[in-house]
């Protein structure tokens, strides 16, 4: 049985939910409390009321009513805050039991308790309209102080309008009230919205306020050209990226996932405001990763899913569950970096909430997540019919007479030949394959088409003469005659967020095991493996030369700082050393 209307349980948190017109509204409560839940409906219920008055005016949108639900919701829910601390009940909320509901005020506006309303009625200015006054309250000797100066304690989560472009309506106690026939109050020309009444008492003897002269800026709004900065997790994300975009120290894919990451979070913990955002919601993230499938999401049918049906949909199926520790570690980096990036831009981030506190610490090496192919795996692999010859363009994988040197012939035959990782070889333009003193090299460093990995990943491989050999020179040359700019030009994302080597895993990893068979440990990547072990083992070649072949830093300030490039024959030299795959 539901312990009040429209209140639903999801696991152990509790949510808001109601209809209009057959569309659902649903803003998580984020508590565990029943009571705690009945008294954040009762407010949520009470501005839904309002919203749906204003959706039947076509004043305001379905989605203009969840956020000032979910906004009512903060506000109560910071109120619980101030009683936690030693707060009276009664003074939690401004004028006894009264709250404010302000459209696109409350929760945009800053952190900082704004200064009391010091407004006087100057000589000679208007008087509020009012249609009738049967009483009128004592004033104080001063004739200039505000109907309700006093009336109210304003505790300093509220954030009052102070302008005349939107209006509040107030809604308070019957204290200090007289009956009044208000006239009904019209939007400011400017084009905002009236606010929202949510209270069952009389309105206070005051005249519906009329838009104010535009140049009596309030204290706490923003100045001119400062957009408002909301506190929702999700928009704070939004400028995080636009910052990080225009600075260019992500790329598109980066921010994507970063905004992955928090609607992630978002959705399991119930927490949309970074100000509500405490170290024990943090820990519930982690709990709940450690439950997830490894891959979600990936299908047409998960994507509408919950995650939490997700994760009990895992666990009933016995299938392997918990993501790795790399991925919560860089989970939880992003999450700190949204939040240090709120704290940056003045917004009241607990000082307890530290993410990182909760990474997770490998117990193997680096070299144990992946192993590299040996010779005689390299051997298998390129004896597949992609090199030998194939039955025709659309059946790569069954023996025949036809070899087609295109992105699915070069690339592996590259990694082997380069130690270079996939997204550089996939990337690359043909005005990248250069030559130096003669010599035909690889110039890899990053263009409009992928990013490199770090600094030091810019670096220039010789070109091995096998794939010479094999006509690589001659494919780059067609395809500069084409005018063709992509080295690889019928090789693209699959999608926006994906990477241009996702478009070879699924034939590689198919090649690959009808090769060797299948190894976990062993992908794309181990190409990079087995070049430096090469280079290292069987036929020793000095370290400075294997970092600057491979992109890596050698590891002392001589070599990294003040050594200079090494010579490119010295590098075709360290290249000849891998062995012919075929």
């Amino acid at each position: 049985m539901a312990i009040a209307n429209h209140v639903i349980r999801r696991r152990a948190f509790y949510a808001w939910r109601r209809l209009w017109r057959g569309n659902a509204i649903q803003v998580p409560l984020s508590t565990t409390d029943p009571n705690q839940a009945r008294r954040l409906a009762a407010v949520a219920t009470s501005v839904a009321s309002v919203g749906w008055s204003l959706l039947d005016a076509g004043k305001i949108s379905l989605h203009d009513v969840k956020q000032e639900i979910l906004r009512a919701v903060q506000q109560e829910r910071l109120a619980f805050d101030y009683e936690a601390a030693g707060g009276h009940p009664e003074h939690s909320r401004p004028g006894v039991r009264a709250f404010y509901f302000f459209f696109d005020l409350a929760a945009d506006g800053p952190d900082d308790e704004p200064e009391p309303n010091k407004k006087t009625n100057k000589a000679g200015s208007g008087t509020p309209d009012t249609a009738e006054t049967t009483e009128t309250p004592p004033r104080p000797a001063d004739s200039s102080a505000s109907p309700l100066e006093g009336a109210m304690e304003v505790p300093e989560w509220t954030e009052a309008p102070e302008t005349g472009e939107r209006i509040g309506v107030l809604a308070a106690s019957p204290a200090k009230t007289v009956p009044v026939v208000p006239k009904k109050p019209e939007a400011p020309k400017t084009g905002g919205r009236v606010g929202v009444l949510a209270a069952s008492s009389p309105i206070p003897a005051t005249a519906p306020a009329k838009p104010r002269n535009t140049r009596q800026t309030a204290p706490h709004r923003a100045t001119e050209g400062t957009p408002e900065r909301s506190h929702l997790i999700r928009d704070v994300v939004e400028r995080l990226g636009r910052m990080d975009k225009r600075t260019g120290r992500a790329t598109d894919q980066s921010i994507e996932q970063c905004a992955g990451i928090a609607s992630l979070f978002v959705e399991l913990t119930g927490i949309e405001d970074v100000r509500a955002v405490r170290q024990t919601h943090v820990a519930d993230f982690v709990d709940f990763m450690d439950r997830m499938p490894p891959i979600y999401r990936k299908s047409a049918a998960e994507r509408e899913k919950p995650i939490i049906q997700i994760i009990e949909e895992a666990k009933a199926a016995g299938v392997k569950t918990g993501l790795s520790s790399s991925t919560i570690n860089r989970n939880l980096i992003q999450l700190g970096k949204i939040l240090s990036y709120a704290k940056d831009q003045g917004m009241r981030v607990h000082p307890d909430v530290q993410p990182t506190r909760l990474r997770r610490f490998k117990n193997k090496s680096d070299k144990e997540d992946r192993d590299p192919f040996t010779p005689e795996d390299v051997k298998k692999m390129f004896a597949a019919p992609v090199w030998s010859g194939c039955k025709s363009t659309k059946r790569r994988r069954v023996p025949g007479t036809v070899i087609l040197k295109d992105w699915l012939y070069w690339i592996p035959l590259i990694a082997a030949y380069t130690g270079a990782r996939r997204e550089e070889i996939c990337g690359l333009e043909t005005a990248n394959i250069e030559e130096i003193e003669g010599i035909p090299v690889f110039r890899i460093h990053p263009n409009d088409r992928r990013r490199i990995k770090n600094a030091q990943s810019s670096r220039i491989v010789p070109v091995h003469s096998h794939l010479i050999e094999l006509g690589f020179m001659d494919y780059v040359e067609n395809q500069r005659t084409l005018n063709r700019v992509n080295l690889f030009h019928d090789l693209n994302r699959k999608s926006f967020k994906s990477k241009i080597g996702d478009s070879l895993q699924y034939l590689w990893e198919k090649i690959q095991t009808d090769s060797i068979g299948e190894q976990e440990k062993k992908s794309f990547h181990s190409f990079r493996h087995y070049a430096i072990q090469g280079l290292r083992a069987e036929n020793p070649v000095e370290k400075h030369i294997r970092a600057e072949l491979f992109g890596h830093l050698a590891g002392n300030i001589e070599d990294d700082r003040y050594g200079g490039r090494v010579p490119v024959a010295q590098l075709r030299t360290a290249v000849e050393v891998l062995p012919r795959v075929f």
